[in-house]
């Protein structure tokens, strides 16, 4: 698993981190590069326990992104942190430790021809299998922040949600 660590220029006081239909939904998903730092706080941490199901194959990875402020959501430049894994059929079990306890919201999306990116089709129809925390639906608009947010508290918390290969 490779977790990566995004900077948050909110952080800069207390703690320090390392740095409608679908297709507007993943368009901004996951990407870029980052240096590793650690956390450091005198809160308790968490380690979130993510697992999705229904995954179809065991081709390519499943890239997560995690977010926590509304405003950074599906934004990849902004999310908090992200994993990518191999792929697994039926499920992908991903842990994300050392997180502050707090809200947060998942998006998802299964490479399944690892070339590192979300593939659309015509008209931005996803080509490939995505998925968000808590489920909400994607049409007629793109989920929320506030649609597939969670709390994650200490000493872990978990969630679980499907990956979709269509946008119906």
């Amino acid at each position: 698993m490779t977790i990566e660590r995004r900077q948050d220029p909110r952080l800069a006081r207390g703690l320090r981190r390392g740095s409608g239909a679908a297709a507007l939904v993943m368009l901004a998903l996951i990407g870029g590069s980052a240096s590793a730092t650690t956390i450091e706080t005198d809160a308790p941490s968490a380690t979130l326990s993510l697992t999705i199901t229904d995954v179809t194959s065991d081709r390519g990875t499943v890239h997560v992104a995690l977010y926590d402020r509304p405003d950074a959501f599906l934004d990849k430049q902004r999310m908090l942190t992200g994993a990518i894994v191999a792929a697994q059929e039926g499920k992908v079990v991903i842990q994300i430790p050392d997180l502050p306890p707090g809200r947060y919201a998942v998006a998802a999306y299964h490479d399944e021809n690892d070339n590192g990116r979300f593939d659309l089709g015509l008209f931005g129809i996803p080509l490939e299998g995505f998925g968000f925390s808590r489920d909400p639906g994607v049409i007629p608009r793109r989920p929320t922040f506030d649609d597939a947010a969670f709390p994650v508290t200490a000493p872990e918390s978990r969630q679980t949600f499907s990956m979709r290969y269509s946008v119906m």
